[in-house]
């Protein structure tokens, strides 16, 4: 029996030892089936490392604000000389801090259910969300500050960023820049998480993913725990990247919104991409990089069509409508008729024409007073290069140099193949 493999009532695979084995028939023959019934402790309700009265403080300092951190209650009771500096490590008072009646009432009040899920595969559902991140100087206006907006898609399977960027307005332009990046970079996923803020229940983003056959999905109001790994991802910054952010800013090292991105990418890249995951164990671009489901693309032109802005307009009686103020002449044969407008608001000097899923002769102006829809933000001011040393910084220079090294080994083996035919 010791050699063999024993399935439990709980489904494990067990073996078991010749002496346990022996123990077990012992505790039979004394005390019948009784005895192969587990020993409850007397002393287990108890706390056995901890004293009952540093416990009990524990427990109060829990219930007294309920988020405080179990590493966060350890430093108080230190700070204030309860315990001596190490006494207590984090794994055991966790474990008998939510044993503690108080805390689990606490605990169970405010408990909802919400299923875990974990996807199968790289780009099955992407997250989107948008954080109130950090205040950067503000690009106009002295001694004044504006809220910069992080705007992230995240790879529910492998935890990847797939593209994060920052912006000083929310809006549905600054969401499809970061969709689009995200896309060529990381292939198009199936399904789309989003909340229902104004932005990601726009009809322009439910056109794009229509277009791109992608699920668009709204979390239920008032429910946020559906978005739990975005959120967490969020948290992380706050942790990470946003005090070494500020300390740039308060040395006037960090002050335009080009200089916030390009720290950014470089911290996601050497602080969380190819960081291990608490929850799955791996990189995230490892594991999504090693994922065999194959990745869908799409021709960079078609993607750009993809992602026009399209309007509604009714052609007048001489073959005209008119968009931010501009005049175009469209085909006559679809005077009196509602006609679909696409076009990049960057450009409206080209409106392509649509009616009934057909699509007509581009538009032509005839009368162009705005070449930008005024929907768009003002164009930024040009982005200042970076100096000084911190732990972003650091972040950033790594980065560089691993892509300098990158194009060197590239240039030698080149030269080398050079050399070689040139000897031939």
């Amino acid at each position: 029996m010791a050699g063999q493999t024993h399935l439990t009532p709980k489904g494990e695979c067990r073996r078991f030892s010749v002496r346990t084995l022996e123990r077990y028939v012992t505790a039979y023959e004394k005390e019948g089936p009784a005895g192969l019934v587990p020993k409850v402790r007397t002393d287990a309700a108890r706390c056995r490392v901890i004293p009952p009265d540093l416990l009990d403080k524990a427990v109060a300092l829990k219930l007294e604000i309920p988020d405080r951190s179990v590493r966060q209650i350890i430093r108080i009771l230190e700070l204030t000389g309860s315990c001596p500096e190490g006494f207590l490590k984090p794994s055991t008072l966790s474990n008998h801090l939510y044993e503690a009646e108080p805390v689990q009432k606490l605990v169970e009040g405010k408990k909802e259910t919400c299923r875990r899920y974990e996807m199968a595969y790289r780009n099955q559902v992407w997250q989107a969300d948008t954080h109130h991140t950090l205040y950067l100087p503000h690009p106009t206006l002295p001694n004044k500050r504006r809220l910069a907006y992080l705007i992230v898609f995240l790879d529910d399977y492998s935890r990847l960023i797939t593209h994060g960027e920052f912006f000083f307005e929310e809006n549905v332009l600054s969401l499809e820049q970061v969709f689009k990046k995200a896309i060529l970079k990381h292939g198009i996923p199936e399904k789309l998480y989003v909340d229902n803020g104004a932005i990601y229940a726009s009809r322009h983003l439910q056109g794009i993913c229509a277009r791109l056959k992608t699920h668009l999905v709204h979390a239920q109001p008032y429910r946020p725990q559906g978005k739990g790994k975005v959120e967490r991802f969020f948290h992380y910054v706050d942790r990470s990247f946003k005090p070494e952010a500020y300390l740039l800013i308060e040395q006037g090292k960090l002050t335009t919104l080009d200089d916030l991105n390009q720290f950014f990418w470089a911290w996601l890249e050497k602080a969380y991409q190819t960081r291990v995951h608490g929850t799955t164990r791996e990189k995230p671009r490892v594991r999504f990089t090693q994922c065999a489901k194959e990745l869908r693309y799409l021709d960079p032109v078609l993607l750009d069509r993809y992602f026009l802005w399209e309007e509604t307009r009714k052609v007048d009686g001489a073959g005209c409508v008119s968009l931010q103020g501009n005049l175009y002449e469209v085909d006559l044969r679809l005077v009196g008729k509602k006609v679909a407008l696409r076009f990049d608001p960057q450009d409206l000097s080209r409106l392509e024409v649509w009616f009934e899923g057909e699509q007509y002769p581009d538009a032509l102006p005839l009368n162009m007073t705005r070449h930008r829809h005024k929907a768009l933000p003002e164009l930024e001011e040009q982005p200042r290069e970076a100096t000084g040393l911190n732990f972003l910084e650091a972040t950033k220079a790594a980065l560089a140099k691993e892509q300098a090294e990158s194009l060197r080994n590239s240039l030698s083996f080149a030269k080398l193949i050079k050399e070689d035919i040139a000897h031939d």
